[in-house]
């Protein structure tokens, strides 16, 4: 399912209402109530229906092979709304617990990745919007601060021994005005210029595709107050 959060459309299913000796039915068309939805791909949906669409509590299992990944809240007119969570393989590749808006993540939300990394923090349209705070499973290293369109444009880069830039951020990397802050005190003030290179070893040329890129990070050092010993 990965970061999309629009359901699939399966051509064919069968419904089955909640409640002993109720008959199962080959669409859920001007259905109200509780029912079980068997989809041809594996699908399952359970839950309440409006008028034959989801509305209301709910479970959706995706089908993936050997595991699902599942949502659970609500529903509205078809699409994931207000709270809910989504667990991804069962929850062993990561799970997102928050708020949805007309199906995608928005608002007020946790998502832990498959890499084990979380953010937790505000989403708009599907994506890291507004304040929050990005921390990276392997360093532990911490991002906090203002994002847009799921990426962080100012705020605090956060190292395990306390030492800390503050400052500007593109592509998930230091650009512009910054600070950085020692452990013991020591100020270093200046500014990043990102340089977007070649590759070296990108040697292949394909007629109409850009050459492989990496940026590199140039920090120039404007002042620095150091701390008495």
């Amino acid at each position: 399912m990965g970061d999309e959060e629009e359901l699939p459309k399966p051509e064919k299913y069968q419904l089955t209402p909640a409640g002993e000796g109720a008959e199962a039915k080959p669409t859920s068309i001007d259905f109200t109530g509780s029912a079980k939805a068997d989809y041809t791909n594996g699908d399952v949906y359970e839950g309440e229906y409006k008028e034959g669409k989801r509305d209301g509590q709910g479970k959706y299992m995706y089908y993936k092979k050997f595991h699902h990944d599942t949502y659970e809240g609500k529903f509205e007119a078809n699409k994931k709304t207000g709270l809910g969570m989504v667990k991804y393989k069962d929850g062993a590749e990561g799970f997102y617990n928050g708020y949805f808006v007309d199906g995608k993540r928005h608002g007020e939300g946790t998502f832990k990745y498959k890499t084990g990394d979380i953010y937790a923090g505000q989403w708009v349209a599907g994506k890291r919007h507004g304040h929050g705070t990005y921390v990276f499973n392997g360093t532990k290293y911490e991002m906090k601060g203002t994002w847009k369109d799921g990426q962080i444009t100012t705020g605090t880069w956060t190292l395990t021994d306390g030492t800390r830039y503050v400052g500007g951020f593109r592509n998930q990397k230091p650009c512009g005005d910054g600070v950085w802050e020692t452990a013991k005190g020591t100020v270093v003030e200046g500014a990043y210029v990102q340089q977007v290179v070649p590759l070296d070893e990108d040697k292949k040329i394909t007629p109409g595709k850009p050459p492989a890129t990496e940026t590199r990070l140039f920090w120039k050092t404007a002042t620095m107050v150091g701390t008495e010993e």
